[in-house]
C-alpha cells in the first residue's frame, strides 16, 4: 500500500488486525477504517490498538456494504483498500466456530452471527444444490457421491467431526486431507456467500478510490482469484483501474517458511485511474 500521511485507508478484512497494525506503525497521521463481519475480531483488535485508537474507526459489517459504511461515517473517498480474503486464523482455530475438520465443534461456519449456520442450511438444501456447491466452490473429486451422502445423512450432521467422518467414508487414502479441505472450504464459501460479497465489495471499493488510490486483494481460493482477475481486467478496459501486476503475485519460499498459511496466497494490485 502506498501510504500517505493525509490519506484514509480501509482494511476490509480486519481479522486479527495484523495488516492494520503494520500500516499504523508505518505512518504517523493517516486514518484507517477496519471492517469485519465478525464481532470477535473487532473486540480483539480493539484491545491491540493502544495509542493508535484515535486514528482508527472499527465497523462490524460485511464489506459488500462498503458504500453504506462510508456514508454512515461521513467518508467519501479512500486512498487505499485492502482485502485479505477467506476465514481468519482465529475462526479456523476456534472449535466453537465450526470451521475446521481438525477440531470438533458445532457445524456452524458463520463469519457473522447473522449468517444461517451450515447444519441448518443443509436441512433446506436438496442433493443437486449440495453437489453444485461442492463442484463450483471446491472442485471436489467424487462431488456427486459425496453430495448424495451428505444429503442422505444431513439430519445427523451436527458437528465438524460428523461431517469429517462422512467424507472419510468416501475419500480415504493419501488425498483425504486435501479433499476434506476442499469440502469444508466449499461449504464455508456457500454459507457466507463469499464470492457474491467479494464482487459487491470490489465494485464499491473501486468506486470510492481517489485517483491513483490502490486496491490490494489477497485471495486463497481459485474462485476468489478468478473473480478478482476478471473484475480488474474489466475495470481496466473501462479505464477505471490500471492493473499493476498482470500476473498474480505469489509468496516467496522464505515467506511460506515463516507463514505456511500463505502458501496458497495470490495477490493482485490495481490503481485507480484519474477521473
Amino acid at each position: 500500500m502506498n501510504l500517505q500521511d493525509d490519506g484514509i485507508y480501509c482494511d476490509c478484512t480486519l481479522g486479527g488486525g495484523g495488516h492494520l497494525l503494520m500500516m499504523l506503525k508505518k505512518i504517523n497521521k493517516a486514518r484507517f477504517i477496519g471492517i469485519d463481519w465478525d464481532p470477535e475480531a473487532l473486540d480483539y483488535v480493539q484491545t491491540k490498538l493502544g495509542n493508535f485508537r484515535d486514528r482508527v474507526i472499527l465497523c462490524e459489517e460485511n464489506f459488500a456494504k462498503l458504500d453504506l459504511i462510508l456514508d454512515h461515517i461521513g467518508i467519501e473517498h479512500l486512498n487505499g483498500v485492502l482485502f485479505d480474503l477467506g476465514a481468519s486464523l482465529h475462526q479456523l482455530k476456534t472449535p466453537e466456530r465450526g470451521f475446521s475438520f481438525n477440531q470438533d465443534g458445532r457445524l456452524l461456519m458463520q463469519m457473522s452471527p447473522e449468517v444461517i449456520p451450515l447444519y441448518k442450511k443443509l436441512m433446506h438444501a436438496d442433493n443437486t444444490k449440495i453437489y453444485e456447491v461442492l463442484k463450483e466452490y471446491g472442485d471436489v473429486p467424487k462431488a456427486r457421491s459425496i453430495a448424495q451422502f451428505i444429503f442422505e445423512n444431513r439430519q445427523h450432521l451436527k458437528t465438524t467431526f460428523d461431517l469429517r467422518r462422512l467424507v472419510e467414508k468416501k475419500c480415504s487414502g493419501r488425498f483425504l486431507k486435501k479433499n476434506l479441505h476442499r469440502v469444508f472450504q466449499a461449504l464455508r464459501i456457500w454459507v457466507n456467500d463469499e464470492l457474491n460479497n467479494l464482487q459487491q465489495g470490489l465494485i464499491r471499493a473501486i468506486a470510492h478510490l481517489v485517483p491513483y488510490g490502490r486496491l490490494i486483494v489477497i485471495a486463497y481460493h481459485s474462485g476468489e482469484d478468478r473473480i478478482v482477475k476478471n473484475m480488474l481486467r474489466n475495470f481496466e478496459e473501462n479505464k477505471q483501474i490500471k492493473r499493476l501486476n498482470k500476473k498474480v503475485i505469489r509468496p516467496l519460499p522464505t515467506e511460506v517458511d515463516l507463514n505456511p498459511a500463505a502458501r496458497s496466497a495470490r495477490m493482485r494490485v490495481g490503481e485507480r485511474c484519474a477521473f
